[in-house]
């Protein structure tokens, strides 16, 4: 049988439609219909996925031309540090002048710099970096340096003892109590007894009491091979190992021992000799 018979019932009007057609023809229209639903399928799918793709591309285009923006504003951003680096590598090599300190080497203080491709800015991030903690160990070096000297200024001997006028400098002289010529070691300053002997720069008390000759005496030690010698005192008021600061009072002044009248004898010793006092006070008068 060639012929297949087709029935459609309309239950609304309660009629039969009735067709007959060919298998040929019946099978083209199932194929033709099975093509039809594949078609519609392969379409909405590849469709979909183009849609995707597109707003995808559409995503990382607008991606990359933030991380274009991003880039720019890091690429200033380096150049402001690198620039900053610059001016403290210049500061940096102007204090070692100034202080006469070995500079950096030129290789380290101008490491190169440069670029606005990505591996370029990363490679200038990490140039950046090292520099940055160049300067930072040759500031740390700075400081120390810095410290030690305030240090030294700290504990070098350089105001009056004693408020009053020389009667006796340093070198040779004749002695009031001998009468014959001899090198006096340091400066003789005359002030009323009880006037306050300072400490002439930060210390410790190396040793204190009474000698023949010096009467009562102070001696400190400031380190950095800086010592001071203050005798004929008429009271002492610190004691060996007390630490003492410049303008300390630590005795009065007096006329113990072998002294003619009410004086402070006033010497200083550098790497363990005798050295003019007058060389290290920087202020202009004995009078406070």
């Amino acid at each position: 049988m060639n012929k297949i018979n087709i029935i459609i019932f309309e239950k609304k009007s309660v009629r039969f439609f009735n067709f007959t057609i060919s298998k040929i023809v019946f099978y083209f229209i199932i194929i033709a219909f099975l093509f039809s639903i594949i078609s519609t399928i392969y379409f909405v799918f590849f469709n979909s996925r183009y849609l995707l793709a597109k707003q995808k591309i559409s995503v990382l285009a607008f991606e990359n031309k933030k991380l274009k923006e991003d880039l720019t504003i890091v690429k200033s951003q380096l150049d402001t540090l690198n620039s900053k680096l610059k001016e403290l590598a210049e500061l940096d090599a102007q204090i070692r002048i100034a202080a006469n300190l070995e500079l950096m080497p030129k290789d380290l203080r101008a490491m190169g710099y440069g670029g606005a491709s990505e591996n370029e800015l990363l490679a200038s991030v990490d140039n950046l970096i090292e520099r940055a903690k160049l300067q930072e160990k040759s500031f740390r070096e700075l400081k120390r340096f810095l410290e030690q000297q305030t240090q030294l200024i700290n504990h070098t001997p350089s105001i009056w003892p004693v408020a009053g006028f020389i009667s006796s400098g340093y070198g040779y002289r004749k002695s009031p109590i001998s009468n014959r010529k001899e090198f006096h070691e340091g400066l003789d300053i005359v002030a009323p007894a009880g006037t306050p002997i300072r400490a002439t720069a930060d210390g410790r008390v190396r040793s204190a009491g009474y000698k023949p000759g010096w009467g009562r005496y102070i001696e400190i030690d400031h380190g950095f091979g800086y010592i001071t010698f203050y005798a004929h005192c008429q009271t002492i008021k610190v004691r060996v190992g007390d630490k003492v600061r410049r303008g300390d009072i630590i005795a009065t002044v007096g006329k113990t021992g072998s002294a003619t009248g009410n004086h402070l004898h006033y010497g200083i010793k550098v790497a363990d000799n005798w050295v003019n006092p007058l060389n290290y006070i920087v202020t202009e008068s004995a009078l406070p």
